[in-house]
């Protein structure tokens, strides 16, 4: 069975954590950068970045935090 080649992400790793940072889920930046909310997870862990337990940000403001102005 021939491997499945992943495609780039659009948006650089270090946007990434530092939207991750301001309270953006794993799932909101994974259906922003087109990927997984595990390959979004490995790219952050790979970075460095604290993952939050599961259960939402404290203080965030609900879904697709990050695509509001």
């Amino acid at each position: 069975m021939p491997q499945r080649r992943r495609q780039p992400i659009e948006i650089e790793p270090e946007e990434l954590a530092r939207r991750y940072r301001a309270g953006a889920s794993l799932n909101d930046l994974g259906v922003l950068c087109r990927c997984s909310a595990w390959r979004v997870r490995a790219i952050l862990v790979a970075l460095g970045v604290e993952i939050r337990p599961r259960g939402g940000h404290p203080g965030g403001n609900g879904p697709n935090k990050f695509l509001r102005g």
